[in-house]
Protein backbone atom coordinates (compact mmCIF):
# COMPACT_ATOMS: atom_id res chain seq x y z
CA UNK A 1 0.00 0.00 0.00
CA UNK A 2 2.65 2.85 1.15
CA UNK A 3 5.20 2.17 -1.44
CA UNK A 4 2.31 2.42 -4.23
CA UNK A 5 1.37 5.49 -2.89
CA UNK A 6 4.51 6.96 -3.01
CA UNK A 7 4.95 5.87 -6.78
CA UNK A 8 1.66 7.60 -7.63
CA UNK A 9 3.00 10.67 -5.92
CA UNK A 10 6.06 10.49 -7.72
CA UNK A 11 4.38 10.02 -11.06
CA UNK A 12 2.23 12.96 -10.12
CA UNK A 13 -0.67 10.71 -10.69
CA UNK A 14 -3.55 12.68 -9.09
CA UNK A 15 -6.19 10.26 -10.54
CA UNK A 16 -4.58 7.41 -9.14
CA UNK A 17 -3.94 9.06 -5.52
CA UNK A 18 -7.87 9.12 -5.02
CA UNK A 19 -8.15 5.37 -5.31
CA UNK A 20 -5.72 4.78 -2.39
CA UNK A 21 -7.32 7.10 0.33
CA UNK A 22 -10.10 7.46 2.52
CA UNK A 23 -12.68 10.16 1.87
CA UNK A 24 -12.07 11.63 5.49
CA UNK A 25 -7.69 10.79 5.22
CA UNK A 26 -5.81 13.14 7.43
CA UNK A 27 -2.79 14.12 6.57
CA UNK A 28 0.20 16.11 8.91
CA UNK A 29 3.06 17.59 7.64
CA UNK A 30 5.55 19.78 8.74
CA UNK A 31 5.44 23.38 8.39
CA UNK A 32 1.60 22.88 7.10
CA UNK A 33 -2.10 22.47 9.46
CA UNK A 34 -3.60 19.24 8.82
CA UNK A 35 -5.14 18.72 5.37
CA UNK A 36 -7.99 16.83 5.55
CA UNK A 37 -10.07 15.03 3.15
CA UNK A 38 -9.47 13.45 -0.01
CA UNK A 39 -9.81 16.75 -2.25
CA UNK A 40 -7.53 18.64 0.19
CA UNK A 41 -4.68 16.01 -0.06
CA UNK A 42 -4.73 16.11 -3.75
CA UNK A 43 -5.15 19.68 -4.01
CA UNK A 44 -2.20 19.51 -1.93
CA UNK A 45 0.01 17.92 -4.19
CA UNK A 46 -1.33 19.28 -7.57
CA UNK A 47 -0.94 22.69 -6.08
CA UNK A 48 0.70 23.65 -2.93
CA UNK A 49 3.16 21.50 -2.90
CA UNK A 50 6.51 22.62 -3.55
CA UNK A 51 7.96 19.68 -5.57
CA UNK A 52 8.25 19.51 -9.66
CA UNK A 53 9.63 16.52 -10.09
CA UNK A 54 11.11 13.63 -7.27
CA UNK A 55 11.43 10.13 -6.48
CA UNK A 56 11.31 8.83 -3.04
CA UNK A 57 13.72 5.70 -2.35
CA UNK A 58 11.88 3.78 0.41
CA UNK A 59 15.04 2.06 2.59
CA UNK A 60 12.37 0.14 4.93
CA UNK A 61 8.66 -0.20 4.85
CA UNK A 62 6.50 -2.03 7.55
CA UNK A 63 2.70 -2.61 7.37
CA UNK A 64 0.10 -3.85 9.82
CA UNK A 65 -3.12 -4.46 9.22
CA UNK A 66 -3.85 -0.77 10.54
CA UNK A 67 -0.93 0.94 10.42
CA UNK A 68 2.56 1.17 8.04
CA UNK A 69 5.92 2.93 8.67
CA UNK A 70 8.61 3.39 5.84
CA UNK A 71 11.83 5.48 6.07
CA UNK A 72 13.60 7.01 2.71
CA UNK A 73 15.14 9.37 0.84
CA UNK A 74 13.56 11.74 -1.36
CA UNK A 75 15.69 13.56 -4.33
CA UNK A 76 13.98 15.94 -6.87
CA UNK A 77 13.42 19.53 -8.05
CA UNK A 78 11.20 22.32 -6.93
CA UNK A 79 9.12 24.73 -8.91
CA UNK A 80 11.77 27.48 -8.64
CA UNK A 81 14.36 24.86 -10.14
CA UNK A 82 15.64 24.31 -6.27
CA UNK A 83 17.42 20.52 -5.72
CA UNK A 84 15.54 18.95 -3.33
CA UNK A 85 17.33 16.22 -1.37
CA UNK A 86 15.01 14.99 2.02
CA UNK A 87 15.71 12.36 4.62
CA UNK A 88 11.94 11.32 5.65
CA UNK A 89 9.97 8.84 7.74
CA UNK A 90 6.30 8.34 7.65
CA UNK A 91 3.54 6.79 9.45
CA UNK A 92 0.44 5.76 7.94
CA UNK A 93 -2.72 4.84 9.09
CA UNK A 94 -4.72 2.15 7.28
CA UNK A 95 -8.80 1.28 6.79
CA UNK A 96 -10.31 -0.74 4.42
CA UNK A 97 -7.58 -1.24 2.48
CA UNK A 98 -6.97 2.70 2.35
CA UNK A 99 -4.61 5.37 3.46
CA UNK A 100 -6.65 6.73 5.98
CA UNK A 101 -3.87 9.19 7.60
CA UNK A 102 -0.86 9.91 7.33
CA UNK A 103 2.32 11.96 9.37
CA UNK A 104 5.20 13.07 7.67
CA UNK A 105 8.67 13.39 9.68
CA UNK A 106 11.60 15.12 8.45
CA UNK A 107 15.48 14.28 9.34
CA UNK A 108 16.36 17.84 9.79
CA UNK A 109 17.79 19.71 13.19
CA UNK A 110 14.98 21.40 14.75
CA UNK A 111 15.42 22.51 18.12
Amino acid sequence: MVPSLLAVIDRRDWAGLVDLVTDDVVYHRPGCPPIEGVSAFVEFYERRCIVMSGRHAVQRCVELPDQAFCWGRFEGMSHAGVPLVETFADWFELRDGRISGRRTFFYRPAI
